[in-house]
């Protein structure tokens, strides 16, 4: 939501014998990492490149839980500081909160859960370029300064506004490096598919953010030697079929494939609604087959088939790793050497088989200038 509020930022004034990066921790607000210190002059530098709709430093870009607290464009600014972000950057960082807040992101869920979910940020669009995001070698790695700070900055935002602080609302059992930061471009040039966002309704020229609640990875899938996209498929249907609970279900999953990958595909003529029809295919099992066994518990509760009156002909019928072929998310990015496929998961669930799921619409925002 936008318009005023009186959620004004106050001036926290440092003694000069005073170290300003302590001070930062013993206050809480980082995210265990050090900060660059929000002065006045750095948040205003920020505030410059805010778009047009978000002109007004007072204005409320969106309500972030479990505080209920009010994001405002200024405090926007002075974690996307803290983050280390450039004021070129501040564009995406107030559509992140906008994705994150529009209620299809799960967002207290993710932070009261002891999943340990993140959002996984995706950019698309001409902004890649214009702020020098990495879509090639290591693109989901360390080492880029705007991948690195645009997802630290939403996390930095959920923590000090929202309150996603681990050991108070945040319970994630263990964590992982994407509780940090996870984001990245695709690489629009050399897929051989239309991009993310156009796929999902946007022009090619406008500039999106896109996230989804993933719970670690990634989960990579090695294949050096298929040489057709079947068997490629195949091979990364059987490291999906593993993520999460073995027998269970998972839902909307990011699949980031390689360039070489890609050219897998592209060589064959698949589509990616052709690489989603293969991994329903490859992952189906018996509905039984995913029950919890003695022997092996991470499935389905067998008491789904007293809940849901289920026969034998029931368990009978195929039930695939996801419960639609549009929680298979596919992106490209990565280097042109080397031929892997990296998984992050989303959410994993038990499966209800007498329902059908949604079509999955991924929480995205535009990128205004």
């Amino acid at each position: 939501m936008s318009g005023e509020s009186d959620f004004y930022s106050r001036v926290i004034e440092i003694a000069d014998h005073d170290d300003v990066h302590e001070f930062i921790f013993d206050q809480g607000i980082t995210d265990g990492l050090p900060v660059v210190p929000p002065t006045r002059e750095r948040v205003d530098r920020m505030l410059e490149r805010a778009p047009e709709q978000w002109s007004n430093r007072s204005a409320v870009v969106a309500t972030l839980p479990p505080n209920m607290a009010p994001m405002t464009v200024e405090k926007a600014a002075i974690n996307a500081v803290m983050a280390g972000c450039k004021p070129e950057y501040f564009p995406v960082v107030l559509a992140s909160v906008e994705a994150a807040a529009d209620g299809r992101f799960p967002l207290h869920g993710s932070i009261a859960t002891t999943a340990g979910l993140a959002p996984m940020m995706l950019v698309n669009g001409p902004v890649r370029k214009a702020i020098g995001m990495n879509w090639g070698l290591n693109a989901l790695g360390q080492g880029n300064r705007a991948n690195s700070t645009l997802g630290r900055a939403l996390r930095l935002m959920l923590r000090n506004i929202g309150g996603a602080v681990p050991g108070e609302i945040e319970q994630a059992i263990q964590g992982g490096g994407h509780k940090w930061t996870l984001s990245y471009a695709e690489d629009e040039d050399t897929s051989p598919w239309e991009p993310f966002h156009v796929e999902h309704g946007y022009d090619p020229a406008d500039s999106v953010v896109s996230l989804l609640p993933t719970t670690g990875g990634p989960r990579v899938c090695i294949d050096q030697t298929s040489r057709d996209a079947r068997a490629l498929t195949g091979s990364i249907a059987m490291a999906f079929q593993q993520v999460v609970k073995p027998r269970g279900q998972v839902t909307p999953t990011m699949f980031v494939i390689s360039p070489e990958h890609a050219d897998v595909y592209r060589a064959d003529g698949w589509s990616k609604d052709n690489i989603r029809e293969a991994i329903m295919e490859f992952t189906a099992l018996p509905l039984r087959e995913r029950l919890a066994t003695p022997t092996m518990g991470g499935g389905i509760n067998e008491y789904v088939t007293e809940k849901y009156g289920l026969s034998e002909a029931d368990l009978d019928a195929p039930m695939s790793k996801v419960a639609d072929p549009s929680f298979i998310a596919i992106t490209v990015a990565g280097s042109h050497a080397g031929k892997w496929t990296s998984i992050y998961q989303g959410i994993f669930g038990d499966g209800d088989p007498t329902q059908t799921a949604p079509v999955f619409k991924p929480p995205s925002a535009l990128i205004r200038s």
